[in-house]
């Protein structure tokens, strides 16, 4: 990730090739390149309170964050930047976890039901389990939908300690 003063608007397609290039160049992949917008900075560097925010993966060697590092160190356009190094597992999480959202917008479209789930006759929609403890009584409760919209206790157990 780098952040480039947003005031310059030549060059910012040069640092995007040379950055491209030093990657390409040491026999590594480019796998996204995002621009992430203008944003207000924490604090001002170089008396910019706003700058552009870029984004990009790549998959390489430790020679293309050296070289990577040593350009926007010295290139003015630059403002900061920062490379961070994930393992295989790290990036797998990352791709599990775009399904699981995936997923879950899906679900909130639906309307809250779970992916798969349609209301039926007697079909249990969701489920829930509410303990309640107050006094020494334990009630637990579990939800079934019926044809109605409205929510009937199924079963209800009490015990006393």
């Amino acid at each position: 990730m780098y952040i480039v003063d947003s005031s310059a608007e030549e060059g910012l397609d040069d640092v995007k090739q040379k950055i491209e290039g030093i990657i390409t160049g040491r026999e590594g992949t480019v796998l996204s390149y995002e621009k992430l917008g203008k944003k207000r900075l924490a604090y001002t560097i170089a008396k910019r309170q706003y700058g552009t925010y870029y984004l990009v993966n790549f998959k390489g060697t430790g020679k293309i964050v050296g070289a990577l590092d040593y350009y926007l160190r010295l290139n003015p356009v630059a403002l900061r930047h920062i490379l961070l190094a994930f393992s295989e597992k790290d990036l797998g999480l990352r791709e599990r976890t775009s399904v699981v959202q995936q997923e879950e917008a899906e679900r909130m479209r639906l309307g809250g039901r779970p992916l798969g789930a349609k209301a039926g006759e007697g079909e249990v929609v969701e489920a829930a389990v509410v303990v309640v403890e107050s006094a020494g009584v334990v009630a637990s409760v579990s939800v079934e939908q019926p044809e109605s919209e409205e929510v009937v206790p199924v079963e209800t157990e009490k015990t006393v300690e």
